[in-house]
């Protein structure tokens, strides 16, 4: 029975994969006899070791402190040392008392052991051996304004680009203390290269400046944004006619508006593409006021605020011809007065005894025209519920149509009496039953 088990044993060793893994199995045994025995240490590079720096003081911090990574060599028993990882090695700065206000500074690295695995020696110093930091205290959310600098180089000639519009007035900015208080202006750069015929959005950069007109670009800074909506609206160009715009005109006034001359005439306006405008019209002119004397009147335009004033036109004087035109004082009396629309309880009577009036037309009928052709009205419609008194009433002059192209010149006055009006009282018949 033995002389089986023995040769069960040997014939293992004719099967090639039985005498492979076993070689692997007695080599590696001896490696480790070796490398447990011998004196000769072996020599390991740790890589990738997080650099740890110490904290500062006075609300100081580091601004690039971070992921920074070093090396070091290490010798040792060569079962030792190959088990060494980075978590093993603490790397940090040999001395940081020099560090004392914000600035950039050069600190040296040093290794130490961290951790259980001991059992080996620094076989050279950090490498780097020493970096550069950048040390300062913290600035967080200071709020600067944007200043729009878009640039537009050509635009289409029947268009306008009207001020640019930014999606945002403000950035925040946080980072080293220093460089973010140097920060003198922001601004949103973009310059168009093509000619502009429509309105257009574009992503516009922000860029810092400090107080000598330098761009400011650090990584030791952050903004809460980077970038902005510019948007350029781009507007029709248009010339519109300036319209008088004349109030107080009588009714019965045959006006003839070729005597009424505006200048300037017209004025350039850039508006909304598919914009209806077509006039602009002034400030309005009282034509009671309009006499021989007083024909011409400075006044403001109605300029809509959706539109742009290209060539910053904003007065127009308007003016009367009044060459052909003659001035007559007319002395109206009770025949020429008219209540109108008093109260159903009123007895309304004009308490003037004559009214002298001025009146202008052109001349060839204002030197026929007699209080005859005048009537002037009293309305008493505002005030037809006083049962008591006296009113002062405006007049309104009215003329014979072939009188119809003279006017009243000014305002005029009457005082009105009030009384009750007096009623008839009824009487009836009472018959008596017999």
């Amino acid at each position: 029975m033995k002389k089986i088990k023995n040769r069960i044993s040997f014939k293992l060793f004719y099967n090639d994969k039985f005498v492979m893994l076993f070689s692997v199995l007695v080599a590696f045994a001896a490696w480790i006899y070796v490398a447990s025995t011998t004196q000769e240490a072996s020599i390991f590079t740790v890589t990738d070791i997080p650099v740890s720096l110490p904290d500062l003081t006075n609300e100081m911090r580091y601004f690039n402190g971070e992921d920074i990574k070093a090396e070091v060599r290490i010798s040792g028993n060569a079962l030792v040392v190959t088990n060494v990882t980075k978590d093993d090695i603490y790397i940090t700065a040999d001395d940081i008392s020099h560090i004392t206000s914000p600035g950039e500074y050069t600190i040296d690295l040093i290794s130490r052991k961290n951790g259980v695995k001991t059992d080996y020696s620094f076989e050279s110093s950090v490498s780097p051996s020493s970096i550069k930091v950048f040390v300062d205290r913290y600035e967080e959310g200071k709020v600067m304004q944007i200043n729009d600098k878009i640039s537009v180089s050509s635009v289409d000639p029947s268009c306008y680009a009207s001020q640019t519009v930014l999606s945002r007035q403000s950035v925040k900015i946080s980072g080293a203390e220093s460089i973010v208080n140097s920060i003198a202006e922001v601004d949103a750069e973009y310059t168009f290269q093509s000619t502009l015929s429509e309105t257009t959005v574009v992503k516009a950069p922000l860029v810092f400046y400090d107080a000598a007109g330098k761009k400011i670009s650090s990584k030791y800074i952050t903004a809460d944004i980077t970038e902005v909506d510019a948007t350029v609206p781009i507007l029709d160009v248009k010339h519109l006619p300036i319209l008088p715009k004349i109030t107080n005109i009588p009714n019965s006034l045959s006006f003839d508006e070729s005597m009424v001359i505006v200048e300037p005439s017209m004025i350039e306006l850039a508006v909304p593409k598919n914009s209806n405008i077509s006039s602009v019209t002034t400030s309005a002119i009282d034509f009671s006021q309009v006499t021989k004397e007083k024909n011409s009147f400075t006044v403001t335009l109605e300029i809509p605020s959706w539109s742009r004033n290209i060539n910053s036109v904003e007065t127009a004087e308007v003016r009367f011809d009044m060459t052909k035109m003659e001035e007559k004082e007319l002395t109206l009396t009770s025949s020429n007065f008219v209540i109108q629309n008093a109260g159903a309880d009123q007895t309304a009577v004009v308490a003037n005894k004559s009214l002298t009036v001025k009146v202008i037309g052109p001349k060839s009928r204002i030197d026929v025209l007699t209080p005859v052709s005048v009537t002037a009205l009293i309305d008493m419609s505002d005030k037809s519920t006083i049962s008591e008194g006296y009113v002062e009433r405006p007049v309104e002059l009215v003329f014979k149509d072939s009188f119809s192209e003279c006017w009243l010149e000014g305002s005029y006055t009457v005082n009105v009496r009030i009384t009750p009006k007096k009623t008839t009282p009824q009487t009836s018949q009472v018959s008596k039953a017999s």
